[in-house]
C-alpha cells in the first residue's frame, strides 16, 4: 500500500504511519501542521455568547450540510434551473450523489466554529513528537514553493530525527498546485513523473532545470513595458509570466531547514537593504494607478536590522505626483520633483522561517525633496496617516543578490529588485 495524501490528507497519513499502518511508502504533498490561526488566511468569527443560539446555529449547520440534505438540494437547483428555461441536461446524473460526502464534511467543522474552537486536537506539538519518534515508512515530501500554510520543513525534520530517510521535492505553485489552470496538465504529469521515481527507487527529476539567472531574465523580458503590472496584460502574457514566477520560486533551496531548528533571524541579514517593486498582483497596490489626480512613482522597501531587539525596521515609500507631471521630468526636473511627495510607512517585522509578520507603526505623507523653487510647496508639512491593518504576513518564496519575491496569505505576489 502506498499513501498518498495532501494537506490534512497528508498529516492522516503521516500519522497513521507512524501508529503502524502497513505502508510500503508515503507520498505527503503540501502537509499542513500549523495551527487555524496560520492555517486560514482570514480570522474566525467569535462564537455567540448566548448558548441556546450557539447550539441551535451549530446543529442547523451541521443538518443543512448533511449528505442527504446536499443531494436533495442540489437536484433542487437542477430542476430550478430548468424551470427557468437554463439547460442543464449536460449535468452528471450522479454529480449530487458523490458531490454530497464531500461537501458534508464542512457541516462538523463549520459547526465546531460555531461552538467556539478556534483550535485543532492533538496539539501540533504532540503531532510532531510522535513523527519524530516513531516513521518506519519510507518517504516522498512535496513542497509547493509559494503555500503559506505548508509544513514541509518541519515534517522532513521530524521524520529525518527518528531515523528515516526521506526524499524532498519543491515544486512550482501553491497550495491548489497542481490543479492550477492553465499549468495544471503539465505539472501534473511533471509531479506524476516525479512519484513514479521515487517509487521505483530512481534519482527525481526535480523542477531544478533551468538556471536561475536565465529564470530571472525570462521574467524581466515578459514583464517589460507592463508598468510593474500596472498596465493592461493580455491573459496569455499573464499566464507566461506567472508561470515563470512560480518557476523562479520552485528554485530556492533556502526554505528548506526547519523554522524551528535554525536561527530566528537567518533570514534577515539577507533581506536587509533597499528594494525597488517591479511587479505586483496584489489590489492594494494595484490601485494606485486608479488615483484620479496622482500618478504613481517608484515604490521602494527599505529594510534595516535592529540587532538589539532581534527585529527589522522596514519602510514602505510610495512616490505620487500630479497627473502630468511625468511629463515635465525631461525638461523641468526640480519642478517635477517639487511636486512629488511621498507616502511613507515605517513597521517592525519579525521573522519566522520564512515568514516575516510586519507590526505597522505609522504612516505619513510628506515631500519628496525640499521645493528647488522658492515658495513650491512650502506650506505642505508633514501629514500623519492612520494604519489600517494592524500587522501583515509576507513568506518570502524565493531570495538571491538580485531578487526578491514575497506572497501574502492570499496569494498575491511582490517581487523587489535590490538596489
Amino acid at each position: 500500500v502506498v499513501a498518498v495524501g495532501r494537506s490534512c490528507g497528508a498529516l492522516l497519513h503521516a500519522l497513521l504511519a507512524s501508529a503502524g499502518a502497513n505502508y510500503q511508502a508515503c507520498v505527503l504533498m503540501s502537509f499542513n501542521n500549523k495551527p487555524i490561526s496560520d492555517a486560514i488566511p482570514v480570522p474566525l468569527p467569535d462564537a455567540p455568547r448566548n448558548l441556546q443560539l450557539r447550539e441551535f446555529a451549530r446543529s442547523n449547520i451541521e443538518a443543512i450540510l448533511a449528505d442527504e440534505n446536499i443531494e436533495e438540494n442540489l437536484k433542487a437547483a437542477k430542476a430550478v434551473l430548468q424551470n427557468v428555461g437554463l439547460d442543464a441536461s449536460g449535468s452528471n446524473p450522479e454529480l449530487a450523489r458523490k458531490a454530497a460526502p464531500v461537501v458534508s464534511q464542512f457541516g462538523p467543522l463549520l459547526g465546531s466554529v460555531v461552538d467556539g474552537k478556534k483550535e485543532f486536537s492533538i496539539s501540533r506539538e504532540e503531532i510532531f513528537d510522535r513523527l519524530s519518534s516513531n516513521f518506519p515508512v519510507q518517504t516522498l515530501v512535496v513542497q509547493f514553493a509559494n503555500d503559506f500554510t505548508d509544513d514541509s520543513n518541519d515534517l522532513t525534520n521530524c521524520i529525518q530525527l527518528g531515523g528515516q530517510e526521506v526524499q524532498f521535492l519543491r515544486f512550482p505553485g501553491g497550495h491548489t498546485s497542481p490543479l492550477d489552470p492553465p499549468a495544471g496538465g503539465q505539472r501534473q504529469e511533471r509531479l506524476s513523473s516525479n512519484i513514479a521515481s521515487f517509487l521505483s527507487g530512481k534519482d527525481l527529476g526535480g523542477v531544478e532545470t533551468q538556471d536561475t539567472s536565465a529564470l530571472r531574465d525570462k521574467f524581466l523580458r515578459l514583464s517589460a513595458g507592463y508598468n510593474r503590472g500596472f498596465g493592461p496584460l493580455p491573459p496569455d502574457d499573464r499566464a507566461d509570466i506567472i508561470a515563470c514566477i512560480e518557476e523562479l520560486e520552485a528554485l530556492s533551496c533556502q526554505t528548506r531547514q526547519r523554522s524551528g531548528g535554525q536561527e530566528p533571524d537567518a533570514l534577515m541579514p539577507k533581506l536587509a537593504g533597499k528594494w525597488r517593486l517591479i511587479w505586483a498582483t496584489s489590489p492594494d497596490v494595484l490601485l494606485l494607478t486608479s488615483l484620479p489626480l496622482a500618478e504613481c512613482g517608484e515604490i521602494r522597501q527599505e529594510i534595516e536590522t535592529i540587532e538589539a531587539q532581534g527585529k527589522l525596521k522596514v519602510v514602505n515609500s510610495v512616490e505620487l505626483s500630479p497627473k502630468g507631471a511625468g511629463l515635465l521630468g525631461a525638461t523641468l526636473p526640480d519642478v517635477a520633483r517639487a511636486l512629488t511627495v511621498v507616502s511613507q510607512v515605517e513597521a517592525t517585522a519579525v521573522s519566522s522561517g520564512n515568514t516575516l509578520t510586519l507590526v505597522l507603526e505609522k504612516a505619513r505623507l510628506e515631500r519628496a525633496t525640499e521645493p528647488a523653487l522658492p515658495g513650491l510647496l512650502q506650506l505642505l508639512p508633514p501629514i500623519e496617516l492612520s494604519t489600517v491593518s494592524p500587522s501583515v504576513k509576507l513568506l518570502t518564496t524565493f531570495l538571491d543578490s538580485e531578487l526578491r519575491i514575497a506572497r501574502s496569505p492570499l496569494g498575491d505576489v511582490f517581487i523587489f529588485s535590490r538596489l
